[in-house]
């Protein structure tokens, strides 16, 4: 019995005839995956450089439907600089055609986003799904004249060849790599289809906390605050609360690394990525996300540099604060010794006793230098927005002025995202 026109086309029957291929093997295709890709480069090594030609789409998009990976384009390229060629590149092809020696595979590659190819399961435990594709292509004997002679491979030789001619170069894989890092394809279960939409603008949350330490007071201890009341000049001196750090502080008004140029930065960024919109909040585009947080981790980086700066210098400045406050409490606090202290130091104290007594109140009261530094922290968090928000129109008409060129989400039906063992604010699929 002959065998049935339309055919299943896996990857398992492709990777078969390429590894048994010894005169020739071309691929023409929209993308490729790994387990091909490595087959062609091994046959690029087993037969050398002329005898192996593959052309594909290179646009990070074809990654994003699910036609092939960034991987396995990678996997091509470093086979093509090796052999000494270059990948061809055909934008928009959308049919796959392999040749082994003399078999001849033309068929429609499966958007794996949506849908599991001929033969392979889309998950252990569940049933495969309905759309997916029984047969996919045709298996002839050689070429089609006219598809060779565009191949190059006719009478004329590359000098007939029409596809392919625009090579791929490193500029061009890097340039899909970028584009693919800023906007990544994500894992789907095949099993499972549901209406999504892909939103081009996130909320985010950006704050910088604990690095204004001008704003920074500590308050003295009560027993303190009490020897006071009888000393209004001295009160007005020393208020309930003090300041820990002058406002022209060198911690303050360093130009290289200080409160100020930490301030300076976050507002950079902002001002670079982050739009406020009253009454919705601060939006940033997907596809700058990866630069913003890249700024961020600068940052960052920062306010680490100058919370250990800061941990080193208050301890040495809060130290020398207290001795000088205790100067000037001293002779007040001796007129009214807190009876708690007493205990210790007895119905007639040691001023020097009592001196350093004050001191290390005080030093309690400004705190612990390490506790602020950890305080000091460069945060995001990034929220979606919502099917529904994106579809009322009142806020499409506020964001409109903002994004007049950017389409504000895409919505069509794939499968649904497959969990991963990381979870995260990000990592939910967005799905209605």
């Amino acid at each position: 019995m002959s065998a049935s026109a339309l055919q299943s086309i896996t990857d398992d029957l492709l990777i078969d005839a390429i590894n048994r291929a010894t005169q020739r093997v071309v691929m023409i295709g929209p993308g490729v995956w790994p387990p091909l890709a490595n087959s062609i480069a091994q046959a690029w090594h087993r037969l050398g450089a002329k005898n192996v030609t593959v052309i594909l789409d290179v646009d990070a998009e074809i990654c994003r439907m699910g036609y092939g990976s960034l991987e396995g384009l990678e996997i091509l390229q470093s086979a093509a600089v090796a052999a000494g060629e270059v990948l061809g590149g055909e934008p928009g092809v959308r049919i796959c055609v392999v040749i082994a020696d003399d078999q001849t595979f033309v068929f429609s590659p499966t958007p794996r986003q949506l849908e599991a190819p001929p033969g392979l399961s889309p998950a252990a435990t569940t049933p495969q799904p309905k759309s997916q594709p029984k047969a996919n292509g045709i298996v002839l004997a050689n070429p089609p004249a006219a598809l060779e002679t565009e191949l190059g491979g006719g009478p004329e030789g590359d000098t007939s060849r029409t596809l392919g001619l625009d090579f791929l170069d490193q500029a061009k894989l890097d340039a899909t790599r970028r584009d693919l890092a800023d906007n990544p394809p994500k894992q789907f279960d095949l099993s499972q289809a549901v209406s999504v939409y892909n939103a081009k603008i996130q909320f985010v949350e950006f704050t910088v906390t604990g690095c204004r330490l001008s704003e920074q007071r500590a308050r003295l201890p009560k027993h303190l605050l009490h020897v006071l009341k009888n000393n209004p000049k001295l009160a007005g001196k020393i208020e309930n609360s003090i300041r820990l750090l002058d406002e022209n502080d060198e911690l303050l008004k360093d130009p290289n690394l200080s409160q100020e140029t930490i301030g300076q930065h976050r507002a950079q960024i902002s001002q670079d990525f982050l739009l406020m919109v009253v009454n919705i909040g601060t939006i940033i585009e997907r596809s700058r996300k990866t630069e913003f947080l890249a700024c961020v981790k600068t940052l960052q980086g920062e306010v680490k540099a100058f919370g250990e700066l800061v941990e080193k210098k208050l301890s040495e400045r809060f130290q020398a604060t207290a001795k000088e406050l205790a100067d000037e409490l001293l002779p007040e606090v001796l007129k009214d010794v807190p009876k708690a202290w007493r205990k210790w130091l007895g119905d007639y104290p040691d001023p020097e006793q009592v001196r350093w007594r004050i001191v290390d109140d005080l030093r309690q009261a400004f705190g612990d230098p390490a506790a602020k530094v950890r305080r000091m922290k460069v945060e995001t968090v990034f929220k979606d927005v919502t099917y529904e928000m994106l579809q009322a129109p009142d806020f499409r008409v506020q964001l409109a002025p903002h994004f007049p060129d950017l389409p504000l989400m895409e919505e069509y039906t794939a499968a649904k995202e497959r969990q991963s063992d990381e979870t995260s604010l990000f990592s939910e699929p967005t799905r209605r």
